[in-house]
């Protein structure tokens, strides 16, 4: 029988450029018509955890400490998966209109390839128009990500063979290769520029649903945008269904095998009730409690209705992950949950060792 580890991360946008630059996400979504200007303006009702996160120095230092326990989370994450030393890292992600648009956006998708060559670096489409990165490297700088052309096959057959209408790829049609949840995950574990060698296998999972347009369309403004018809995601049920699936096949497959989910949680960019200022962090601490105490084996029973309230469409990436470690037997150790009000998201890391 294989062994797996499971692993939960975030894969923050920030992280891909200096700290300095995170408070101008606010800015910025007052600019493109996101964030209604008086709201941002009357600071003195800002939530109390957000005023002082702004602080004296709009936010510098508490980006600054944010940015230093998200590195240390990640390293910590990375010395772990070294350790295990697998021979693929399956990751469940979204796809930000990147890969998938109007002409095809599944609700489940596995990456069938050998090589990609990914440029993350973003240049200036680098997050919150800043032009320098965390690393100092040109915009075309390639990431070259490895397969697993036989896992991805195998992993393909075994969801047919049960059921699940799963999509394949075998190409990307963004000027950066991978979406940028994959391509994160990626650059994060690999913070120092060591060299990620693992062979990957994105497993793309469609999280915004009926929000894939205004996700798409930021610069016309979040609220304004005009919608064409947009489905919701694929059910919490059905997410958790297919972790447990696809644990069963590697379960009984001859490979170690991570099985990561990468998301934040409630983004402030998705929760209209608080005018997509800030996240939802009451039902964020519900949800961190829920995985401390072994309630993640009941997320596939999470109404979506409530995930999109509270701006966690994004967490379909973990129910997946909950759903093969419920198969698994596995239980969690949170490496760190980091709770922001300014910052977009409140970022979970955790650990699920084999059993």
């Amino acid at each position: 029988m294989s062994r797996i580890l499971g692993i939960g991360l975030t894969h923050y946008p920030g992280l891909l450029v200096p700290a300095e630059n995170w408070p101008n996400m606010l800015k910025r979504g007052v600019e493109i018509g996101r964030i209604a200007p008086e709201l941002y303006r009357d600071r003195q009702n800002w939530p109390r955890e957000m005023r002082d996160e702004w602080g004296a120095d709009e936010g510098v230092g508490a980006a600054r400490e944010h940015e230093r326990r998200l590195v240390a989370a990640f390293k910590s994450l990375r010395r772990e998966l070294d350790a295990f030393a697998p021979d693929l890292v399956l990751i469940w992600g979204d796809d930000q209109y990147e890969n998938f648009r109007k002409d095809c956006i599944p609700a489940f998708c596995v990456y069938v390839f050998d090589e990609l060559e990914c440029r993350p670096y973003g240049g200036g489409r680098r997050p919150f128009q800043t032009a320098e990165s965390a690393w100092g490297l040109p915009e075309d700088t390639v990431l070259r990500v490895r397969g697993h052309r036989e896992a991805a096959d195998a992993l393909c057959r075994h969801l047919l063979g049960e059921e699940f209408d799963i999509a394949y790829a075998s190409e990307t049609r963004s000027e950066r290769g991978l979406a940028h949840s994959f391509n994160n995950t990626i650059l994060c574990l690999d913070r120092e520029r060591r060299g990620f060698g693992y062979p990957v296998l994105p497993f793309h999972v469609n999280c915004y649903g009926n929000q894939i347009l205004r996700a798409a369309n930021p610069d016309a403004g979040g609220a304004k945008v005009a919608l064409d018809l947009s489905p919701p995601s694929p059910s919490p049920r059905r997410c958790f269904d297919i972790g447990r699936a696809t644990a069963r096949l590697f379960a009984r497959s001859p490979w170690r095998v991570a099985l990561v989910a990468s998301s934040s949680w409630s983004h402030a960019t998705l929760t209209a009730k608080h005018g997509r200022l800030y996240p939802d962090v009451a039902a964020d601490r519900r949800l961190h409690g829920e995985l401390l105490e072994g309630g993640f084996t009941r997320w596939g029973e999470m109404p979506l209705a409530r995930i999109e309230d509270a701006g966690q469409h994004e967490v379909l990436n973990w129910i997946c992950l909950a759903g093969a470690m419920t198969e698994l037997g596995q239980r969690p150790k949170v490496i760190d949950y980091v709770e922001s009000w300014m910052f977009n998201s409140s970022k979970c890391f955790a650990l699920f060792p084999p059993a």
